[in-house]
């Protein structure tokens, strides 16, 4: 990560944020290099900046889950290293979460230009979904989704585009963290949005509260494909069985990584004692375009089982 952007993200939190609502800003080095690691520098620029070293590299998704439980406050907000907090940007997201215990809110996110990082671009009112390749895409505006929409009203999207976002400690813990069998990074943020819609909770954008991202051409860091498709594969195999057969018309490979996708026994238990809605439910209430998507898919549903 770039330190002077961390910089950047710790002075805009600290400038934007009453000092009664920030407890503490909490940095994981999932085994970083000597040279890349900056724990010295950022636990020098203010003294509620922490950083929480890994004994081994864990990937994105376990990282934030021992980043929460290092932490104390009531509230998580996840981040990442490369954001600025914008003015304002906590309070309407703790309003929601005051009149919603069980609400994830996430803010806009605006765009911080990878090339000069001083141009903050404001983006739209987007809408998240995903594809039956279970691959996160937008859905366009709220407003061309909900005529009745008014800004600067939270609004509701039926995914999370990845994992900016806050929600209580309590519904964190509550409704199952992330898959702690998902390694690296991948279709985390399409299991939550399916875990939290569908387990009695709800996931709003709250226009009011913005946060830019520097969205990257290329990742600084080893990607290891085969390790996305499992995590995609237990996303499926866990939340989607009954459509295991479309998913399967999107990419018939993906089901060669079944040995690899590990138990998931744990993760079926939750869904089980959190009686969780069907996807059905999720299509019919909370993404219908996702059913219309399907239509392209001929398949007969009796092929697997």
């Amino acid at each position: 990560e770039n330190v002077t952007l961390m910089q950047r993200l710790v002075g805009s939190l600290v400038a934007n944020t009453p000092e009664h609502l920030l407890q503490e800003i909490m940095f994981v080095d999932d085994q970083n290099p000597a040279n890349t690691s900056y724990a010295d520098v950022l636990e020098a620029l203010h003294p509620k900046v922490k950083v929480h070293r890994n004994a081994e590299r864990q990937g994105l998704t376990k990282a934030k889950v021992t980043g929460a439980e290092s932490t104390t406050a009531p509230v998580i907000v996840f981040m990442e290293p490369h954001c600025i907090a914008n003015k304002q940007w906590v309070e309407p997201l703790l309003e929601r979460l005051m009149a919603s215990p069980k609400l994830v809110a996430v803010p806009v996110i605006d765009s911080l230009d990878e090339d000069n990082t001083n141009v903050y671009s404001y983006l739209q009112n987007p809408w998240g979904g995903f594809s039956w390749d279970t691959g996160f895409k937008w859905g366009g505006t709220i407003g061309s989704r909900n005529h009745s929409w008014r800004s600067p009203d939270p609004f509701p999207t039926p995914a999370l585009s990845g994992g900016i976002l806050a929600l209580t400690r309590e519904w964190w813990e509550e409704s199952g963290r992330y898959d702690a069998g998902m390694a690296e990074w991948g279709s985390e943020n399409i299991e939550m949005s399916l875990r939290v819609w569908r387990c009695g909770g709800s996931i709003e954008i709250v226009p009011c509260s913005r946060i830019g991202h520097m969205f990257r051409k290329a990742r600084p860091y080893s990607f290891h494909g085969e390790v996305a498709r499992v995590n995609e594969l237990r996303l499926a195999l866990v939340w989607m069985p009954e459509y295991l057969p479309v998913i399967a018309k999107t990419d018939s490979t993906l089901f060669h990584y079944v040995a690899q996708s590990g138990d998931l026994s744990e993760r079926v238990a939750l869904r089980d004692r959190l009686q969780c809605k069907s996807m059905d439910w999720y299509m019919d209430n909370i993404y219908p375009e996702l059913r219309e998507d399907m239509k392209q898919y001929k398949t007969d549903m009796k092929e697997y089982s």
